[in-house]
């Protein structure tokens, strides 16, 4: 997945911005429905930040329905109906 360089003066906290990142590579269709996303660990060495910071990225994904964690497998994408239909 290519990412997008944290901004440290942008209004939208960091988490916010990694997961803005992820959506965008969801609806790109770079990462697709099934597919892992990015641990924990690979998006702190990815995006230079926190664990803390990392795994609330994963939260807001996983509570706005994007991804759905399963218990020492990962985190993968989920299938939701506005992916489908082009809506948010």
């Amino acid at each position: 997945m290519d990412a997008t360089p944290i901004d440290p003066d942008a209004e939208e906290h960091p988490y916010q911005q990694i997961a803005a990142d992820i959506i965008r590579a969801i609806r790109s269709g770079e990462l697709k429905v099934g597919s892992r996303v990015p641990s924990e660990a690979k998006l702190i060495q990815t995006y230079g930040v926190a664990r803390n910071t990392a795994r609330h990225a994963v939260e807001y994904l996983r509570d706005e329905g994007w991804v759905h964690t399963r218990p020492q497998r990962g985190t993968f994408v989920a299938e939701r109906v506005d992916q489908v239909d082009g809506n948010e």
